[in-house]
């Protein structure tokens, strides 16, 4: 026999799952940008503290990109850190990520000061799987200098010297740089 509560947190999963598939907090014809964070912000919040491992299961639904990096930075960013379960569920969300998006949440948190051992990991990890990271530290310079620099990592041969130190080299060998 279900009870309440039961069907309570059936409703609260469903309007969340629904929320993080559909909602992108931009503008949209009946509301602004902001209302719309605002309350997308509220639901994240409430899932997150409500149902923890449910909220973390939420990125391996079709969600967009918007609400997935909203779940990684919350993931990330709360006390305690994250285990290898959920570890794992933010790397195989990340590598489905497009680099903009994934670049913006690392800024987002260095900004927010998210720095311990799993988040430096879970950087390193998905830069050291970007195919092709020189294109990638032309085409998002910041990005790229930023989350090296927010994760402690030292860039393989010259891409450190293009990224830190840009005049140190009046020629490079890789024909992108």
């Amino acid at each position: 026999m279900e009870t309440y509560a039961d069907l309570i947190e059936c409703e609260d999963v469903l309007l969340f799952a629904n929320a993080a598939i559909t909602s992108t907090g931009q503008r949209e014809f009946h509301s602004d940008a902001g209302r719309q964070r605002l309350s997308l912000r509220f639901l994240h919040d409430y899932i997150h503290t409500n149902y923890p491992g449910l909220y973390a299961a939420t990125l391996a639904l079709d969600i967009n990109d918007h609400n997935a990096a909203l779940i990684i930075a919350g993931l990330l960013g709360r006390k305690g850190g994250v285990d290898a379960g959920e570890a794992r569920l933010i790397s195989w969300r990340l590598g489905r990520m497009s680099p903009p998006r994934a670049y913006r949440l690392f800024g987002e948190l260095r900004r927010a000061g998210v720095n311990n051992r799993r988040t430096r990991a879970i950087v390193r990890d998905w830069l050291a799987a970007r195919p092709d990271l020189a294109f990638d530290a032309v085409k998002y310079r910041a990005g790229v200098k930023a989350a090296v620099r927010h994760a402690h990592l030292r860039p393989p041969g010259e891409l450190g010297d293009f990224l830190f130190a840009p005049f140190r080299r009046s020629h490079y060998d890789t024909p992108l740089l």
